[in-house]
């Protein structure tokens, strides 16, 4: 799955369409001491919440940008747990957590796919167009 506009064969009225929504960069795997201090607090304490440790999951991060603008609008941070299940994330802009709580969602071993359920929980939830 990809996560960045479809470059595709474009017919004469296709350039006249502004693109509109969120892509991302391909997530990158990252050590939990890389990430600000509130978001590696708010996957500590999910993590803890479900009385898992925090070495059992797999941090990936990619940087969401407007399609429309190309602005960035924050950052996601997905947990995959190695056993597979329920991976979390947390949405962040500047390094600070912009969801109450991480999201929690069915695993199913494709982080592309895991990375799409995090971005469809927060459109859901009001904080992306």
């Amino acid at each position: 799955m990809s996560n960045l506009p479809i470059d595709e064969v474009r017919q004469e009225d296709d350039f006249e369409r502004s693109p509109v929504s969120t892509y991302w960069t391909p997530p990158i795997p990252v050590n939990i001491h890389e990430l600000p201090p509130s978001v590696r607090s708010a996957i500590s304490v999910a993590v803890e919440a479900r009385s898992e440790r925090i070495e059992q999951f797999g941090i990936n991060l990619a940087h969401a940008f407007d399609m429309e603008t190309c602005a960035p609008v924050g950052t996601f941070v997905v947990s995959i747990p190695e056993a597979g299940g329920q991976a979390h994330g947390i949405y962040s802009e500047a390094g600070q957590v912009s969801v109450k709580e991480a999201m929690w969602f069915a695993f199913d071993g494709d982080t592309d796919y895991a990375f799409k359920a995090l971005y469809d929980r927060i459109r859901e939830a009001g904080y992306l167009a």
